[in-house]
């Protein structure tokens, strides 16, 4: 039995009436092309069930095709918008994205860049800045288009697509202070990002005229993994230990946010009347709380876009922007 052959370039060309190299340019440049060409052969492609050869693309182009993206936590909903944002962008250029992730460790991070950088991505967007010089370093002799995202950098390794820690926690303690709170907490990691945040709460908190607020790690306070759903108890047991009643707790995450919701259910501790509660994300389980979480809305979704956005830029040669620094809203509801 004679094996039935794939369909060619030449079969799309014959189809559509169009020629093999406009075909070629519709599957490899798909920006260059006019979308009503580029829907027409997109259409016949996928009638005939053609599949498009990627690795000589890539030899041709000089292009991989995708655009890596590494986070800082596989199994965290925090990233799912920035994942989504970007992997919807680079639909519309004809690249995917390939994930890889570092877990929070720092030891971690120079081999995952080096083994992404190996396979030579269009661009790789971050969800943290690495701090460790020799993975400073890769990045930077790397040539690789890179975004660093989530924050906004002093010293950025190249562009940025971030928003100021700092300031959306200054937004939850002028909203603490002006609902009349007293005595504030910060529940976090005291690590990366979370430090950000809890300086910018205190200090905002103190220049209004309130008292310092404490800071009540979580677990072991240096392992982000350790934040979880169930963490809540940590709040309320360092709060018994410093022997301290707090009217207020600004949580860095959503997630521990929601555990300290829900250990507070446990005890009989009403909320917000005994404890205002504020959390960091606007995650999707944040509105259906109950009480429904007071949160920092993070642009995470367009974050992901404008990272491919600045991408691209930079490789069709187009003197893009280097920083696009984002809003974040708070919002308030039942919690606080």
């Amino acid at each position: 039995m004679t094996k039935k052959r794939p369909p060619r370039l030449r079969d799309i060309a014959e189809e559509t009436g169009y020629s093999v190299m406009t075909v070629q340019r519709a599957i490899m440049t798909p920006e260059l092309v006019a979308e009503r060409t580029r829907k027409r052969i997109l259409t016949v492609m996928k009638k005939v069930g053609y599949v498009p050869d990627r690795n000589a693309a890539a030899l041709v182009k000089q292009s991989t095709g995708f655009m890596g993206l590494i986070v800082s936590s596989i199994t965290s909903s925090t990233f799912a918008p920035e994942i989504e944002g970007l992997a919807e962008f680079g639909l519309t250029t004809g690249r995917e994205i390939l994930l890889a992730h570092t877990n929070y460790e720092n030891e971690r991070e120079y081999d995952v860049l080096r083994n992404m950088l190996g396979r030579r991505p269009d661009g790789l967007v971050l969800t943290f800045s690495p701090t460790d010089a020799s993975a400073r370093k890769l990045l930077k002799n790397s040539g690789v288009p890179i975004v660093e995202t989530w924050n906004d950098p002093a010293k950025p390794i190249d562009m940025v697509v971030g928003f100021s820690n700092d300031e959306a926690a200054r937004k939850i303690a002028r909203h603490f202070h002006s609902n009349g709170r007293k005595k504030p907490a910060v529940f976090s990691q005291l690590i990366g990002r979370d430090i950000i945040r809890w300086e910018g709460f205190s200090d905002e908190f103190m220049k209004l005229g309130g008292k310092r607020p404490v800071n009540i790690p979580i677990g072991s306070g240096t392992k982000v993994s350790e934040e979880s759903f169930s963490s809540g108890a940590d709040f309320f047991t360092g709060a018994a230990q410093l022997g301290e009643g707090f009217d207020c707790v600004f949580c860095t995450s959503d997630v521990t946010a929601a555990s300290v919701l829900f250990e507070a259910q446990r005890r009989g501790i009403i909320v917000p009347d005994d404890l205002a509660v504020a959390g960091f994300g606007d995650l999707e389980f944040a509105d259906s709380l109950f009480p429904r979480l007071t949160t920092i809305k993070v642009p995470a979704y367009e974050m992901g876009r404008k990272s491919g956005e600045l991408i691209l830029a930079r490789l069709t040669g187009q003197a893009g922007r280097r920083k696009v620094i984002l809003d974040t809203d708070l919002i308030v509801r039942d919690s606080s």
